[in-house]
């Protein structure tokens, strides 16, 4: 579009919208937000804080092109105004191992700044239509979980039909991630999005591309409405547990706490894994744990809480089984004497006093061993 037709453009999209997108109505507690990249150019953002917006997105880049060239930008001016500052990546990945690797850049170029606002994941790459929904949705929650993990509140930006078509919707809700809705429901003008309802599908809804506000002047910009007031309260339920992994053949890491979610890879038998979440669903007690660079979460049914480690002289009495004042391998060797039945001192040899001398002792001394 040239110049001259843009502002033409722009005057007359103003005259019909007036202020009422970014209106003072607070009818209901909602937040109006904008969200921008490098598209929008220059920015002047004391002329911008005087809109009737309190969040503005950032597009902190893309799988194909790395970081948007206006990001650091971006950020810089933003946080000179006291509005709340969120983040998306545009993510065009089409493997698992892709959508891990977007995860890990995305937590680089977030690192060392304050996001008030939820990260996204943005999809809308017509080649991952081509995963499926059970797939696309699969790879989607890896990512988050991994940024999530990270310490930010997450989620996916995408549109009505791909919500409704490629990404299962209520099961990224349900995991406890963010929405973010697009859907316009005029393509000539912005609407009043109080005429409207989309609390019970997003937290945060995309209304318009066709905002004109004051400090942006190369482009429209994107329009949204939070229904949740941001920051949320991230999850203070943690937990460190060490749990000894004991299915055979091996044990499933799903996406999310549940059998409806999808794999996203193994836990190998007598792998000893550190359990940061834990919750109920399903008939399963489910722990939130990281192998491989992936985050995901397993069924503690088929594991085995190991004791706690916390190096008190108590436990350290218990690791040395041979009494000597020294845990090394020969309370290792001590224990598999009782085991093959050459030791007849089971009860120094229970280190984790639950009545029982198996492997659970044996790995807790090894545990004592290599941590010096």
């Amino acid at each position: 579009m040239s110049g001259k037709k843009f502002i033409s453009a722009v005057l007359s999209i103003a005259m019909l919208i007036g202020a009422q997108s970014l209106s003072a109505d607070s009818v209901r507690a909602v937040e109006y937000g904008i969200d921008i990249s490098s598209y929008q150019g220059n920015i002047n953002w004391d002329e911008l804080k005087t809109n009737n917006i309190s969040f503005v997105i950032l597009r902190a880049g893309t799988s194909k092109y790395g970081i948007d060239k206006k990001y650091e930008e971006n950020y810089i001016g933003l946080s000179k105004t006291g509005l709340k500052k969120g983040a998306y990546l545009f993510c065009s990945s089409v493997t698992l191992e892709d959508f891990k690797k977007d995860a890990e850049t995305f937590l680089k170029y977030l690192d060392g700044k304050n996001m008030e606002m939820p990260v996204y994941i943005d999809l809308e790459t017509n080649a991952q239509t081509e995963l499926g929904k059970e797939t696309l949705t699969t790879y989607a929650l890896a990512a988050m979980n991994i940024i999530s993990e990270a310490g930010y509140t997450t989620g996916i930006y995408s549109n009505k039909n791909w919500f409704t078509n490629y990404i299962d919707r209520e099961l990224i809700k349900a995991a406890g991630y963010e929405i973010w809705w697009a859907q316009y429901p005029s393509m000539v003008k912005p609407v009043n999005p109080l005429d409207y309802d989309k609390s019970d599908v997003c937290g945060i809804w995309q209304y318009s591309s066709l905002g004109l506000i004051k400090g942006i002047t190369q482009s429209t910009v994107d329009l949204n409405i939070a229904y949740k007031t941001y920051p949320q309260e991230v999850n203070k339920n943690k937990v460190s547990e060490s749990w000894l992994v004991t299915a055979q053949p091996n044990l499933r890491l799903r996406c999310g706490p549940g059998l409806r979610y999808g794999q996203i890879t193994s836990v190998q038998p007598n792998t000893v894994v550190n359990v940061t979440e834990i919750k109920e669903s399903e008939g399963y007690k489910w722990g939130k744990v990281s192998i491989d660079g992936y985050v995901g979460w397993c069924a503690l049914d088929f594991a085995v809480k190991l004791p706690s480690q916390s190096g008190t002289d108590q436990a350290d009495k218990k690791a040395d089984v041979t009494g000597d004042g020294i845990i090394n391998m020969n309370d290792l060797l001590e224990i598999k004497k009782y085991l093959l039945g050459k030791s007849d001192n089971p009860l120094s040899a229970d280190v984790n006093g639950d009545g029982a001398v198996n492997i659970l002792d044996s790995l807790a001394v090894k545990m004592k061993v290599l941590k010096g």
